[in-house]
């Protein structure tokens, strides 16, 4: 009943606020959002700046988000695919995470939380999902594809729904599907992991978002609108990727496999 109550206030908040939307938080079609602390729609901001000055204080967090062309029915989950790059020649080892020997393993969460200020991003799963960090890709580390460059990395998560639960999904309607939660971990003292003070660029490079039964896949890459794909850190500054410099610097978005989603819900 809650979750019930908790839906019906988001969509008389949409249809109350519809009129009074900034126009830069205009939605312009199918495509993916990645942005600090809120969904795009609710206001997220692009660039986090942090003083790196604290080990406690909490988290920084992302959220993702993705908007369909058109309506879609018995969505089951999604694989997402992220990448990071950094403005200096190798990866620093505060943005290493998750693998053994990496300066901050525990530092990197993915949560299938939305915030709960948000009224305009719509849980697409309706609280329903699980799932978290799949992989954490680095040219130490490599995942299946080509390889990240030295001073990039790519993140992948999962999320699903037991069958049970499959939902439809409205086109044109934007919907949360992740966040990172970033700790402040090792950033000062003894202990410290180098780095953080560097600045950073993060792609929200494709969702797939995927049918029970996997009758049907809707990759989506690329924004909704201009920019709102990427977010920075410390500014962005002005990484090269694989011949690609400037603020996104990213390989190009493939499709992946379903065989993550898949071991979730047999």
């Amino acid at each position: 009943m809650i979750a019930l109550v908790r839906i019906a206030r988001r969509a008389l908040a949409i249809s109350c606020l519809g009129a009074f939307l900034v126009p830069g938080l205009a939605h312009a079609g199918q495509g993916v959002n990645l942005r600090w602390q809120h969904c795009f729609g609710d206001g997220g901001t692009q660039n986090r700046t942090f003083a790196c000055n604290t080990n406690t204080a909490g988290f920084q967090a992302m959220t993702g988000s993705f908007e369909l062309a058109s309506d879609m029915a018995n969505v089951i989950g999604t694989e997402i695919v992220l990448q990071l790059a950094a403005d200096s020649p190798t990866l620093p080892p505060w943005w290493q995470f998750r693998n053994a020997g990496s300066c901050r393993p525990l530092a990197l969460i993915a949560s299938m939380a939305v915030n709960p200020t948000d009224v305009i991003c719509l849980d697409w799963s309706s609280a329903t999902m699980s799932g978290g960090l799949a992989a954490y890709c680095t040219v130490d580390f490599p995942c299946p594809g080509p390889p990240p460059g030295p001073n990039s990395a790519v993140i992948k998560v999962v999320n699903a729904v037991p069958p049970d639960f499959a939902a439809a999904l409205t086109g044109g309607v934007e919907y949360f599907d992740f966040a990172l939660n970033l700790a402040n971990v090792k950033t000062v003292g003894p202990d410290a992991c180098a780095g953080c003070n560097v600045p950073v660029c993060i792609v929200l490079n494709s969702i797939d978002v995927v049918a029970r039964d996997n009758v049907e896949h809707r990759f989506i890459s690329g924004p909704t609108a201009p920019g709102s794909n990427f977010a920075t850190w410390q500014g962005g500054g002005s990484p090269s990727v694989g011949g690609i410099t400037g603020c996104p610097a990213a390989t190009p978005a493939r499709r992946s496999t379903w065989g993550s989603l898949k071991s979730l819900y047999r």
